[in-house]
């Protein structure tokens, strides 16, 4: 009876159907067991632990680029700053150069200007001088120079040498004596306090006359 049961349940369909969904399980059960403890990495078979690692690793390296270039992009920001200055540096130097070239133009037409005020100057100066000599021809005054007179003791000398040239009035230290001028041909005269001689004498000294003195004189340069 017991056999015949037996008999029954083993030729039942559903028993083997049973049996083969466990042998399916199993199957399947090794299949992704096998399955999730290795894959593909780099080509090679790898543990999950391994991957795990790699990962590790490769987070701390990103992190670590991630850091790096943080630090990449302050240098390039410090940079920018310092070329930004540098710019500015640059720009007021040429500011500066600008402004002084056109205060070294303005100079030139200032020293121009000067040039040209000093020469209309002289100019007028000397006709001054012109004038005055003119007005004192005609009034018959003679006009002294600033220059220091020379005075002359008795005897011979040279116009050019012992005595500038130029235009001279003579007088008399004291008394009174001959004074001539390349042996009387150019000036012959008694100078000094007397009946017969003059007070003062105006005369031109060319280079090379020959001066005779009996007195010691002074020679006072004039217009």
């Amino acid at each position: 009876m017991e056999n015949d049961s037996s008999r029954k349940i083993l030729g039942s369909v559903w028993f083997w159907i049973a049996v083969a969904g466990v042998v399916m399980l199993c199957g399947v059960f090794y299949f992704i067991g096998s399955y999730t403890a290795k894959v593909d990495l780099h080509g090679k078979k790898a543990s999950l632990d391994e991957l795990v690692k790699e990962i590790e690793e490769r987070e701390v390296l990103l992190g670590e680029l991630k850091n790096k270039t943080e630090s990449q992009t302050k240098e390039v920001a410090d940079i920018q700053e310092e070329l930004q200055e540098m710019e500015k540096e640059k720009n007021d130097a040429l500011q500066i150069i600008e402004n002084k070239s056109r205060a070294e133009e303005e100079m030139k037409e200032l020293q121009k200007q000067v040039e040209k005020i000093s020469k209309e100057l002289r100019d007028l100066t000397e006709e001054i001088k012109t004038k005055k000599a003119e007005l004192a021809a005609a009034e018959g005054k003679i006009i002294e120079k600033k220059q220091e007179p020379k005075i002359l003791s008795a005897g011979f000398f040279t116009v050019g040498k012992d005595l500038p040239v130029g235009r001279y009035k003579v007088v008399a230290q004291s008394g009174f004596g001959n004074f001539f001028v390349n042996s009387g041909s150019k000036v012959n005269i008694i100078l000094g306090d007397s009946e017969i001689g003059v007070i003062e004498y105006v005369f031109y000294a060319d280079e090379g006359d020959e001066i005779e003195l009996t007195l010691a004189a002074k020679f006072i340069p004039v217009e």
